[in-house]
């Protein structure tokens, strides 16, 4: 899909540069390294000419994964960026940290990717392992995790008119929420061997600096990780009223699911909290919450139209929500968007 109104003009050189960097590391001597970002980009995927229509532009793929914030928010804003570490949530905290677009960061894919991923893995076991001189501080956990990020990205559908890529890390697992619904049928991808990416050219240049895998290895590989580490089979969730696929990675072993007694405390933390913050609610605040469905984007007219305000009130109380984590938004302007997320 060619952009055309899209040019190198709208990438942003900083993301450009830190992926070639990687790239040249770990492709020393390629024949790409010589040339310049346009020649580059179009070898990726991430440019394109077609000669035959007499057009050229940056194509979604390059657009969504190096691109400056500000043009992706014009062209895709309905496609939101959000992770959340919920390890140790209490009553007054919902989240421990986040990443979402906050206008201190070029929200492409690629820094999505390379922001997020060291804090996804940060706390797993790194056992000490050498391989002849040289320390490994990988293991098959953290590549399985990496994975499934890789998979969040090249199979969402970028076309949708709202939906987020969400990434939550929570005491005992992940999960990986893309919007678009799967491309095969759920038997074949537990089986693997098949690889039917939704944007392969994302998934190439993601395998070009060591993510990801286009031999449909990747879920299977997934699996056997996860069972080798005895934890419960990872579940592969498609949501076709909300348009959406969940992965959910649990690290509890597959017998014995019972909660640990600080899980079961965290559980009931969590519960208190979002009842306590419930009651804090006012009745304008709890009306909006009822009339927007989750992770579908609304104006403020919209709302105000349903819960019969006036716009400068209702923008006063949507921003009081965002504040208090029920909403996010897409970003300062005059034509932000709402969207609840819980």
């Amino acid at each position: 899909m060619i952009l055309e109104y899209y040019t190198m003009d709208d990438i942003d050189k900083e993301t450009l540069r830190k992926y070639r960097q990687i790239f040249e590391i770990r492709n020393d001597g390629h024949v790409w390294n010589a040339l310049d970002d346009k020649s580059f980009l179009e070898k990726l995927g991430g440019y394109r000419k077609d000669r035959r229509e007499c057009k050229e532009g940056l194509t979604l793929a390059g657009l969504m994964m190096f691109g400056d914030g500000l043009a992706i928010r014009n062209e895709f804003d309905n496609i939101f960026m959000d992770y959340r570490n919920e390890t140790e949530i209490t009553m007054d905290v919902r989240w421990n940290d986040r990443i979402t677009y906050d206008g201190t960061w070029e929200n492409n894919l690629f820094n999505f990717f390379t922001k997020v991923t060291p804090k996804l893995t940060e706390d797993l076991k790194k056992p000490f392992k050498l391989e002849g001189i040289q320390r490994i501080d990988e293991t098959p956990v953290h590549k399985a995790v990496r994975e499934a990020f890789v998979n969040l990205i090249i199979h969402a559908d970028y076309l949708m008119e709202a939906g987020v890529l969400k990434v939550i890390k929570k005491s005992n697992g992940f999960e990986f929420t893309n919007p678009g619904i799967l491309k095969l049928p759920l038997e074949d991808i537990y089986r693997g061997g098949n690889s039917k990416s939704r944007n392969p050219h994302m998934q190439t240049m993601l395998r070009m600096v060591g993510f990801g895998d286009n031999a449909g290895s990747g879920f299977p590989s997934i699996l056997a990780t996860w069972k080798e580490e005895g934890w419960m089979k990872p579940e592969l969730i498609e949501d076709t009223a909300l348009n959406q696929v969940t992965l959910y990675l649990k690290m509890i072993p597959e017998y014995g699911e019972q909660l640990s007694e600080s899980a079961e405390k965290s559980a009931e933390s969590a519960e208190k909290s979002a009842e306590s913050q419930e009651k804090m609610l006012s009745e304008r605040q709890k009306q909006i919450l009822a009339c927007m469905e989750l992770e579908v984007l609304y104006r403020t007219e919209e709302i105000a139209g349903k819960i019969g305000l006036k716009g400068p009130r209702t923008r006063q109380l949507l921003n009081e929500l965002v504040a208090m984590g029920r909403l996010t938004c897409t970003a300062a302007t005059k034509n932000r968007r709402y969207i609840r997320i819980e």
